[in-house]
This record gives structure tokens, sequence and C-alpha cells, in this order.
């Protein structure tokens, strides 16, 4: 078992070494190949490391370096250094500030809490209820989805779209903010929705799929004014309180799920643990255990053999727009892998749909035509002047990455609407801001006259 969790480890310091690789070459972390390395790193490394005595297929890690090595390959057919300059001579930075922009963000983030409300009168709840006993209705909301009670209403669909909305233009306005209140200002607006979220219904996905969104909003600004770094130094510390405060929300999100009545600090604390180990550590295990079973070795569950997918798990949203009728279980898979009493969730990574849509060199080559697609639009967005499609494909791949550890992101309807109506926003925001633009030009040359 310590060999093939060493194995296992030192394959996810490959996929960390060939992002390293990537990064040398080009000059940046920030770049498509050496984001999508770095999330996995942390999707693997973390969970090898920090629950050591647990046992893992290496052979598994090993496919996933492989795949992290076919989408950075998706690269190798553009010109970076010519794209990067060019970049350097046409960021525009004042297209992300826009008083457009600045209302759009408001109108998202106030729509997603009032059809937050909403949403929660049709399921019967008043704010009352949540005002003065929190965990006994959030527990009973979630009761509604495991029982499939649950009301399916537009207002729930809506309000997640407009929550990614508001994530992501304030990702995009708060480095164009000049005051420290008013950054702020946007970052609790940002936030509001998801965290209302997390707390009257007890999920916490979204509430970190925004986190993405904002960061990737905040890259956006940076790459428009030539700045290629992941971090700046001073927003280390919101980083870290913004963490602290995930952690706060999650934890209040566990205990809402039956452990309300838990009065002794210690018992909550083992009971929460399994909670936080599940949801951050057990997606590789799950893994594993499959892939071990899907290519004839020992595993600890039986798995069904499905026939192939050919890209539903990848691509469920547009095969079930276009008639297939094939039903998915509410968590896309109904095999729950456990280990003892510390492990047990039913998140198997994208990887196993790709695997199950594709087979394993498919799926190999699908990742080297996904990462040529996202590679080739990053490039497109840095040559652009006033990048709009781009610009959204960029936020988007960004969740891509993240969600990557659970399942496709691109098996949700709602996925495709924001990204349709953050592509509009943009649109019309550049349109917006070149006009204002030719009026500025046109005045100042009449003035010099």
């Amino acid at each position: 078992m310590t060999f093939g969790k060493c194995v296992a480890l030192a394959l996810s310091l490959m996929i960390l070494g060939q992002a390293y690789l990537v990064r040398r070459y080009v000059g940046t972390w920030l770049f498509p190949a050496c984001l999508f390395g770095l999330f996995w790193f942390g999707f693997t490394f973390f969970p090898l490391a920090i629950l050591f005595w647990v046992p893992v297929n290496p052979w598994a890690t090993g496919f996933l370096f492989v795949c992290s090595v076919a989408f950075s390959m998706g690269s190798l057919a553009f010109d970076w250094k010519a794209a990067f300059a060019k970049n350097a001579v046409e960021g525009e930075t004042a297209i992300y500030g826009s008083k457009f922009l600045n209302g759009a963000f408001y109108v998202f983030t106030l729509s997603a809490l009032l059809f937050l409300i909403l949403n929660l009168f049709v399921q019967g709840f008043s704010l009352r209820d949540f005002f003065f006993d929190l965990y006994a209705s959030a527990d009973a909301y979630a009761n509604l989805v495991v029982a499939e009670d649950f009301k399916t209403n537009i207002f729930d669909q809506w309000s997640l779209i407009f929550t990614y909305l508001g994530a992501i233009l304030g990702g995009l306005l708060f480095s164009c903010s000049p005051s420290k209140g008013r950054r702020w200002l946007i970052v609790v607006l940002s936030f509001l929705p998801p965290t209302v979220v997390a707390l009257t219904q007890t999920v916490k996905g979204h509430l970190f799929l925004c986190l993405v969104f904002f960061y990737a909003g905040m890259l956006i600004h940076r790459i428009s004014t030539g700045k290629l770094y992941l971090f700046e130094r001073r927003h280390i510390r919101l980083l870290a309180g913004c963490g602290v405060v995930l952690i706060v929300i999650a934890s209040v999100a566990f205990v809402s799920r039956g452990m309300q009545k838990v009065e002794d600090t210690e018992d909550l604390r083992e009971l929460l643990l399994p909670h936080f180990a599940s949801y951050s550590c057990a997606h590789l295990y799950a893994f594993s255990d499959w892939f071990a079973f899907a290519n004839g070795m020992r595993s600890q569950l039986i798995y069904p053999h499905e026939s192939a997918g050919y890209g539903f798990y990848t691509f469920m949203a547009p095969f079930q727009w276009l008639g297939n009728h094939r039903v998915a279980p509410s968590g896309i898979f109904d095999q729950y892998f456990f280990y003892g009493d510390l492990l047990t969730g039913n998140i198997y990574t994208m990887f196993r749909g790709l695997i199950q849509d594709f087979g394993m060199i498919g799926g190999v080559g699908f990742m080297v035509v996904a990462g040529f697609l996202l590679h080739w639009n990053f490039y497109r967005m840095l040559g652009d002047k006033w990048p709009a499609f781009t610009v959204a494909a960029f936020v988007f791949m960004l969740g891509y990455f993240y969600t990557s550890f659970v399942i496709s992101l691109l098996i949700w309807n709602r996925i495709y609407v924001a990204f349709a109506l953050l592509w509009v926003v943009l649109q019309i925001n550049k349109r917006i801001t070149q006009t204002e633009g030719r009026r500025l030009a046109m005045t100042m040359e009449t003035a010099a006259q």
C-alpha cells in the first residue's frame, strides 16, 4: 500500500512538473495548461498526502497525469510570444469598469436574491423559518431534494444563473474599483447569493464555483492590463480571510444536515471530520476504485458494466436537448464509495464519465482536442482588443477546471444559459464602450481645432 501511495504521489508531482515546464516555456502561470495542471495537482496531491494511509490505485493517478499532458499538448500549435506581445500593446482596462457592467452587476445580484426567496416560497418555506430556525429549515429543504419532493420551478434555475453572473461581473469590477470600501461592497454582494444557497439549501458547491468565477473575472482584468500573474501580494490576506469564511459557511451547511442537535463540541468535531474529508478527498479514491474495476484490477466495489455513453456523461444537457431519454441519478453515479467511517461519496471526477463516453484512448484524445480549443480561445483573447466571446469562454473554462473533480461542467443546462448571457452582456458593453470612445475622440479632435 505504501509503495503504491508513493508512486501516486510521485505522479501527482509530475502533474505539477509538466505544468511548470509549460510555465517555463510561455513565461507565466496564467495559462490554460498551467491552470489545469495546478488544479489537478491540488485535486490529487492533497488527498493523497493528507490521507496517506488510505489505499489508492496508482494507475488511476497515472491516467490523470497522461490527461494533463494531453491537455497541455493542445497549446503547442500557437505562437505565444507574439500573442503575449500583442496583448501587452492592445490591453484595455476601461471596458471592465463601465457604468453598464456596474448596473448589470447589481441587477444580476439582486435578481439572484429575489429568485432565491421566491424559490423558498414555492417549496413551502417562509423567511421567518430560516431567520428563527436556520438549521431545521435547511435540513427540511435538503430532505425535500433527497426524497425527490422538490418542486421544480423557474426561480430555482434562474437564481443560480444570476448568482454565477453576479460573481463573474463582481470579479471584473473588483480590480477596477478605486476605493477599498467599494471593493468590499462588491465582494459582499458577489458572494451573498451563493452564501444564502449554502446556508438555506446546504449546497456548498455553488459557493466554491462562484469563488472560481470571481477569481476568473479578476484574472481577465489582469490579462487586459498585461499583468500575467495569478496573485497580487495585496490580495493574499483577502484570500486567506475568504478561506476562513468559506470553512465556517461549509461547517454550518454540514451541521444543518442532521447535526444541529449535537451539543458536545468533541462529538460535533468527530462528526464534521468525515464530512470535510469526504467532500475534499473522496473523489480521488472513488475514481481510483472505479478505474481499478474498469481495468480488471482489484476494487472495493463492484460497478455495473454500462454501454458507451458517446458523450452523454460529458455533454448531458445537449444530449437531452436532442431527445436522449437516458436517466441519470441526481448525483450522476449512484454507487457510493466508502472507506470505513472516514470517506463516503459518489463523486468520481469527470474522468469516469470521460472514459465511459469515449474509452481510455478516446478520453486522452478528447483532452488533446479540448486543450487545442481552449488554448485557441486564449490565443484569440490575447490578440483581441475588445474580446467578448473569448472572455466568456475563459471564465467558464476555469469553472470547467474546478468542477472536473466532481463531474463535467457541461452537463448542466444553466451553464449554457449563463455563458450565453455573459457573452451578450460583454458584447453590449463592448459596443457601448466603443461608441463612447469614438464620441470622446471626436470631441477631442473638435476641441483641438
